[in-house]
């Protein structure tokens, strides 16, 4: 049995003396390579290059519609879009909070609101570009990241078994610069697709009665936090409501419900508020490439909108 022991802790040992740096090789490499399309944004934030005045923040709805060349260009001042694809804002959040561990506090924050912002999140969507970032601490108290357990955060190269090809792929770009361009610009990159029915049409078919959306309580706290948070820091926070297509608001069973959540709250503290869902863009189609993002000829209509909107309040 002491001979057990012994080999087992010298095995052990051994194992984490080769693991622990060849994790660090595979999660530096990971962090320079394509595996995920958010690597560079995330990048960018740990490695504190961004410090920018103004930050626009949200969902697919952020990274897809709001330029922050066109922002930098209209007030001179730096800007920098942490939009995150299929991440609803609990997870916007932590991504702030990594933020300001890293970089300066903005001037002015501008979250893109929309209707399903508020949801219950569940770590699954694009998770793999949070493999290299979970030293940062949220993702073990979320509670939400059902491709995780404890293994992945205690015995080192086991969270890189969830997909196939990240071990190959970190330690073959270690050496590499990051190539930029196949990332976005300072996290933007808009869509120039074109308007098709198909996955409206797929929305119909899952709600053929239309849709509720139901508020998580938790995810509401987050956000009330938010917003004292940017009070107590004087970070000027402006929640921005974009364009949506008529016919898929018109799905969505409660949306004055949920959309007076947002207002109630920029009532309360006093935010500024700009609601763009009733607007005429919302009626043509031409103007998105789905049902719920705008293509590049839409985005052109709605920043110079949304800039010209907030001339008096960004300075």
């Amino acid at each position: 049995m002491k001979k057990f022991i012994i080999n087992l802790l010298v095995f052990l040992g051994a194992y984490l003396a080769v693991a622990y740096p060849l994790q660090w090789v595979v999660d530096t490499g990971l962090k320079k390579s394509d595996f995920s399309n958010e690597y560079k944004e995330w990048d960018d934030i740990t490695k504190s290059r961004i410090n920018a005045d103004i930050l626009i923040q949200g969902s697919s709805k952020a990274r897809l519609q709001i330029s922050p060349a066109e922002f930098e260009q209209a007030f001179n001042q730096s800007a920098y879009n942490l939009g995150m694809d299929g991440q609803h804002f609990r997870v916007q959040k932590w991504r702030f909070d990594v933020y300001l561990k890293y970089n300066k506090k903005p001037k002015y924050i501008i979250q893109v609101i929309a209707l399903h912002e508020l949801l219950h999140d569940e770590l699954d969507y694009n998770y793999t570009q949070f493999i290299p970032y979970l030293n940062e601490g949220f993702i073990q108290r979320f509670g939400g990241h059902g491709f995780l357990n404890d293994l992945d955060f205690y015995v080192p190269l086991y969270k890189y078994c969830h997909v196939t090809g990240m071990i190959e792929a970190g330690a073959t770009n270690f050496f590499r610069k990051h190539d930029n361009r196949h990332y976005k610009y300072k996290g933007f990159r808009p869509s120039a697709k074109h308007w098709t029915d198909d996955e409206l049409i797929a929305f119909k078919q899952s709600y053929p009665h239309g849709m509720n959306i139901v508020i998580d309580h938790t995810a509401y706290l987050d956000f009330i936090d938010l917003v004292k948070r940017c009070k107590k820091e004087n970070i000027d926070l402006i929640l921005v409501c974009p364009p949506t297509p008529f016919v898929l608001q018109n799905l969505i069973l409660n949306r004055d419900s949920v959309m007076g959540v947002y207002k109630n709250i920029a009532n309360k503290f006093k935010l500024k508020y700009l609601d763009y869902s009733r607007d005429t863009i919302c009626s043509d189609t031409a103007m998105f490439y789905n049902y719920d993002h705008l293509n590049t000829r839409g985005v052109a209509v709605f920043n110079k909108q949304l800039i010209n909107d907030l001339k008096g309040e960004i300075r």
